[in-house]
């Protein structure tokens, strides 16, 4: 079978959600959103993301990113993933499986990220835009292809969720009010004229994954964060994505000093308050703290093995 590998066009991309979608059961995507996280990604180039073509039909696409240097074009690096390279996502179309075309594309892959100084690919964990944090472990075969490939199995990341249409706040939620209470902290809405405030936090908190250059452009405004505030300084800090149907949470954060005080625990519950008040019957937290969920009422929704390899 004669295969051609190739740089993904901005004029494939149709083409290439509808294989990704036929492929990807379980992470289906619009073109608006394949485009926001790929092409429009600062830390895209063109020879990252690839397409396998047989017979002038696209059957396959593996899309990488290197980030350069530290912190990369999207600023959100951190110093111990500068030789780290990234698979955001690879597929084949099922007819054309098992013939040897998801390794052309995954050795391709790993050849371009030799070319920019990288040392070991990580599927996927990556922090710029990302689809999902590892392979679901639902898909088996996928699972069993980057196994074969020799990638090993470094940690399983979760995706929790919450139903809201019978919330109830449980005794352990109640206690956390009291504890930050006693603390002498409380939760309240994020206000624009906390911004000089909210930046001496980002300072402390020192995550610049959430925090790029730029980050103040969002918090000119109101509206799906909230803060708890501890002798007028802001010491914790919660966004939400409103959405009638299924609500996002994230990220959430409480300064290390500050914990122990139920602070997130009521950062976290007031932020559902309000995605129940706004419609939301069901919310989800990606990529999240296990530990810290699990007590305030949520559950293990999807899970997901972050694999990695040296090259």
């Amino acid at each position: 079978m004669q295969i051609t590998i190739r740089p993904m066009e901005t004029s494939d991309v149709g083409t290439v959600v509808q294989g990704w979608n036929c492929s990807l059961v379980h992470n289906q995507v619009s073109a608006e959103r394949f485009e926001d996280v790929i092409p429009n990604d600062p830390n895209h180039e063109k020879n990252a993301s690839l397409v396998a073509v047989h017979d002038g039909k696209i059957i396959g696409l593996v899309s990488a990113v290197a980030r350069e240097g530290v912190l990369g074009a999207d600023n959100k690096g951190r110093p111990n993933e500068v030789d780290r390279g990234y698979i955001r996502g690879i597929f084949v179309l099922e007819e054309f499986r098992r013939q040897g075309i998801g390794t052309k594309l995954l050795n391709e892959a790993a050849k371009y990220l030799r070319s920019k100084g990288k040392s070991s690919i990580w599927v996927t964990v990556y922090t710029g835009g990302y689809f999902f944090p590892g392979v679901d472990l639902r898909y088996e075969a996928g699972v069993k292809f980057f196994e074969n490939s020799g990638f090993r199995r470094d940690h399983v990341i979760n995706d929790l969720d919450l139903d809201l249409t019978n919330l109830r706040i449980s005794e352990y939620q109640k206690n956390a009010r009291r504890r930050m209470a006693d603390f002498g902290a409380h939760v309240e809405d994020y206000d624009p004229s906390m911004l000089d405030r909210m930046r001496i936090f980002v300072g402390k908190a020192n995550i610049t994954t959430w925090f790029p250059e730029g980050w103040e452009d969002r918090f000119r405004k109101s509206g799906n964060k909230v803060v708890a505030i501890k002798d007028e300084d802001i010491i914790g800090w919660a966004s939400y994505s409103p959405r009638a149907g299924t609500a996002g949470f994230g990220p959430i954060a409480v300064l290390g000093e500050m914990r122990g005080h139920g602070i997130g625990s009521c950062l976290l519950l007031e932020c559902v308050l309000q995605m129940k008040d706004a419609g939301a019957e069901k919310v989800i937290a990606s990529w999240a703290n296990t530990p810290f969920y699990l007590p305030n009422g949520w559950k293990i929704c999807r899970q997901y093995v972050v694999f990695e390899k040296g090259v």
